[in-house]
């Protein structure tokens, strides 16, 4: 113990900071180092010399590694100046940086990532292409020995800047109500950086949420930028002339409303002489009408502009406009088709030249009837072509021998398609030619 008390004690007298000492308390600290008593106080008070000295020598250094560091980037307004830009975000390969600082003794403690800095500086790049780029570091208390890594290596290429237009996506409707986009501000957007990124860029889409929206709004949202697959394209590395649209959304409720189906209120005019109008369709039956609730619960069909049928002889299909457009929010078709079958007008004639036809008549009967003739309904001309030209009708005398009978006609109806008939019973005398044969013979 005396040895190590000896030896710290020459230690401490050989120090410059001893040395440097006033002379007074050289004398004091050496007379107290002359006894045991006193050596004990002086080894005490030789331990805070010591440590002042090596608190106070900025000479006396350590090494301190800090890890986990993240940098940020410099110079990013000079890259643009010089017409580049960076194809790719660099963030990720600037977190977990190790920063190995030499710090003084006595700031040793001091040191760590809240007072260091590591910035990717890109202030010196002036040309496209892949490189490396060095990393830097600084430190508030000591002096920056390393960094890991050293740089990075990355791709530049010529700044481009290009208009997109942005389109709002709406989704979360409600049943019952009617969700539009009227505006869209700004309705493009400027984006600027690496050419191939930018060139890649398609169109910008604003996605709108009407969850549980009843009523008009104006929402103030972010916006994606998408490319030909509408893939999702990062903007880290893009500068853009907003980062955020005013996107106007019109609700209102809606139902679907059927068309009406009145002929009377589907069509206008005379069609040609001998033509009606026999029933009007109109496709699609029925449409879905935003307004207001008021007007919506006043409405029991939609009406369309009628359709002119004047001089017409034969069906066509047109399209019509749907009235009280002014009135509505929105519908789901401004036009219908309005489907108009004409056909001709029906009457009844009576057709006075009637023949009978008969079958099956046995072999010894011979069939005669009075003049005969029948009321026929149906399309003016076919009716009047009978009445020209006669018609024929059957009588089936199967099992019927000589007399005199009343018996109802059929009307082949193949031959007189679209005709229906109306006829008294056909007066028939079937004469037996076999008896009449014998008393001439006698």
């Amino acid at each position: 113990m005396k040895n190590k008390l000896s030896a710290l004690r020459e230690r401490m007298l050989k120090s410059e900071k001893y040395k440097k000492l006033p002379r007074p308390i050289r004398w004091i600290i050496g007379s107290l180092s002359n006894n045991l008593g006193y050596k004990l106080l002086s080894l005490l008070l030789a331990i805070l010399l010591w440590n002042y000295v090596i608190t106070t020598n900025t000479s006396i250094t350590r090494m301190k590694t800090i890890y986990g560091l993240t940098g940020n980037v410099s110079g990013q307004s000079v890259l643009t100046n010089n017409q580049l830009a960076m194809t790719e975000d660099p963030s990720t390969a600037l977190s977990g940086l190790a920063v190995t600082v030499e710090a003084p003794q006595a700031d040793y403690s001091r040191v760590s990532s809240d007072n260091i800095q590591v910035s990717l500086d890109l202030a010196n790049v002036r040309a496209a292409g892949t490189q490396e780029v060095s990393l830097r570091a600084s430190s508030t208390y000591g002096r920056v020995r390393s960094i890991s890594p050293q740089s990075l290596t990355l791709t530049f290429e010529n700044l481009d800047s290009r208009n997109v237009t942005v389109n709002p996506d709406i989704s979360g409707q409600m049943s019952g109500y009617w969700y539009n986009v009227s505006r869209v501000n700004p309705s493009s957007v400027t984006v600027s950086g690496a050419a191939s990124v930018v060139q890649s860029i398609a169109s910008a889409r604003v996605s709108v949420d009407v969850t549980g929206m009843e009523n008009s709004t104006v929402k103030v949202l972010p916006f994606e930028l998408l490319d030909q697959e509408g893939n999702v394209i990062p903007q880290t590395m893009l500068n853009r002339s907003t980062s955020s649209i005013s996107v106007s959304i019109d609700i209102y409720p809606c139902r679907e409303i059927p068309f009406a189906t009145d002929p009377a209120s589907l069509v206008t005019g005379t069609p040609a002489r001998g033509y009606v109008v026999d029933s009007v369709t109109v496709q699609p039956e029925s449409a879905i009408v935003a307004a207001d609730q008021d007007l919506l619960d006043s409405l029991t069909q939609l009406m369309v502009d009628p359709v002119p049928v004047n001089g017409v002889s034969q069906s066509f299909s047109a399209r019509a406009a749907v009235s009280q457009l002014s009135d509505f929010k929105n519908i789901s078709s401004e036009q219908v088709y309005v489907n108009v079958n004409i056909v001709e007008e029906t009457i009844t004639g009576f057709v006075d030249d009637v023949r009978v036809v008969f079958s099956n008549t046995a072999d010894n009967l011979v069939a005669s009837y009075e003049p005969l003739g029948v009321y026929a309904t149906g399309p003016k001309s076919a009716v009047e072509a009978l009445q020209q030209s006669g018609m024929t009708v059957n009588l089936d005398l199967e099992g019927y021998g000589a007399g005199y009978y009343l018996l109802g006609p059929t009307v082949d109806n193949d031959r007189y398609p679209d005709v229906t008939f109306e006829s008294e019973a056909v007066s028939v005398t079937l004469t037996d030619v076999s008896t009449e044969e014998a008393d001439v013979a006698e």
